[in-house]
């Protein structure tokens, strides 16, 4: 044995305990401090272990982890599963034994495998919905910023007894990944997917969710919102462009409401036409046709002509006329366009201005210009103005048959408009609301002759 041993053989021996552990912790120390550096400057490196797991299939695998002392970690940047490198391969087979992790594929397999002899038509539709939500919820999480996906759908059964069937409807519930957000874009393409794939589904019934219960895509989006507004502009000044030479910019506006459709839709037509050879009939041929009605057609125009001067029925016919070749307005799509005169109205009466309505029928003669500020005397007629309202109402009715009186004196029938008679109403109507006390005074006169 070496000197320098038997020494340190001795010097141990003849030292005292507390003395023993100074010299032990003295070789012990050193290395400890070796290994931990050594550790930490080469750290274990960790592989995810499972990828887009649900909330509760990723709490079975870290329970099952925990019971087979396998060490993990989660992902401080998204959440995942992560295991030692040298581990992954044995910790998947090994939970793989135990049927983890379980996906919604393991729902489907489930309703697959679920006995359907015997099942009434409510339970098979309730199959089919179970499996359609599945399918989508998979379809929605191959998005690139949506990690988990749910799809709930009400689909109302169809009664025959019903002229119009109840509209399905759709709620998609999603979970982001972290960092990321779904803009406008997306939620429609999420809302035209669910919508194509369910029938009697708009895209407008489909309501995306977040975790956090905001409603995404609630409005309409930019896309389709800027073009409903270009093409109601369009129309506006095509119709103007056509009135404006006649009656001026400044006696006549426009306004026009488009309705646009949210969703594609798509219809196939299948004829096989039959040809008879030698006395036999055998179908020769197959026709398919597809109608693809893209998004964003016109469904319905509706469109207001307001002429800022006392119009007459001619002119209002014509403005009519005029606008509806502009706009290429379609009745049997149930478009509308109506047209109204608002004559300008005075500020304030003038006493001195006076105010003749037409004639009565019955009257044999001129009706004399009654001026609004002398009323007759309480003498002469038991009428008295503080009963205005009344006599207003009167004075309505029998202007309302006058100017109806005037107006089939005056125009032919081939002439006479629905559109025009009510536009001369409402002039009439107008002009005695706007003063019932000379309306009164007239029918007075009419009455006393």
């Amino acid at each position: 044995m070496p000197g320098w041993l038997s020494s340190l053989r001795d010097l141990i021996a003849d030292a005292s305990p507390l003395r023993r552990l100074m010299l032990a912790l003295l070789v012990l120390l050193p290395l400890a401090a070796l290994a931990a550096a050594y550790l930490w400057f080469n750290p274990p490196v960790y592989r995810v272990l499972y990828t887009q797991l649900s909330d509760r299939a990723g709490g079975e695998v870290i329970g099952a982890l925990e019971r087979l002392d396998i060490p993990y970690r989660l992902s401080a940047a998204d959440g995942t599963i992560e295991v030692p490198s040298g581990e992954l391969h044995a910790a998947r087979y090994r939970l793989a034994a135990l049927g983890l992790p379980r996906i919604d594929a393991d729902a489907q397999d489930e309703i697959d495998r679920s006995p359907r002899f015997g099942t009434s038509s409510l339970q098979e539709q309730q199959r089919y919905q179970r499996a359609l939500e599945i399918d989508l919820a998979r379809s929605i999480q191959k998005l690139d910023t949506v990690e988990l996906a749910r799809v709930h759908l009400a689909l109302p059964k169809v009664s025959p007894f019903l002229r119009d069937a109840p509209p399905a409807t759709a709620a998609v519930l999603v979970r982001l990944r972290p960092g990321a957000r779904l803009d406008a874009g997306q939620v429609s393409t999420i809302q035209t997917l669910v919508a194509a794939s369910v029938p009697r589904l708009k895209r407008a019934e489909v309501q995306v969710f977040d975790p956090r219960g905001v409603v995404l895509g609630g409005v309409v989006p930019e896309a389709a919102q800027t073009q409903r507004l270009a093409l109601e502009q369009d129309l506006a000044r095509r119709a103007l462009a056509v009135l404006t030479p006649w009656l001026g910019a400044d006696r006549v506006s426009v306004q026009v409401t488009a309705t646009l459709a949210d969703s594609e839709t798509r219809q196939t037509v299948e004829r096989v036409r039959n040809v008879v050879v030698a006395g036999q009939a055998r179908p020769l041929e197959k026709t398919v046709r597809t109608t693809r009605v893209p998004e964003g057609r016109v469904q319905r125009i509706n469109a207001i002509v307001i002429l800022g001067f006392d119009a007459s029925a001619g002119e209002l016919r014509r403005a009519g006329q005029l606008a509806r070749q502009a706009l290429g307005l379609l009745p049997a799509r149930g478009d509308s366009l109506s047209v109204y005169a608002l004559p300008a109205v005075a500020p304030k009466m003038q006493a001195d201005v006076a105010v003749a309505l037409p004639p009565a029928p019955a009257a044999p003669g001129p009706i004399p210009r009654v001026q609004p500020a002398s009323p007759l005397p309480s003498t002469e007629s038991p009428f008295h103005f503080s009963q205005w309202p009344l006599a207003a109402a009167a004075a309505t009715l029998a202007v309302l048959g006058v100017a109806g009186w005037r107006r089939i004196r005056r125009a032919p029938a081939s002439e006479m408009q629905a559109d025009d008679f009510d536009a001369e109403l409402d002039a009439t109507r107008s002009q005695v609301l706007a003063d019932p006390r000379v309306a009164a005074d007239v029918i007075r006169l009419w009455m006393r002759a």
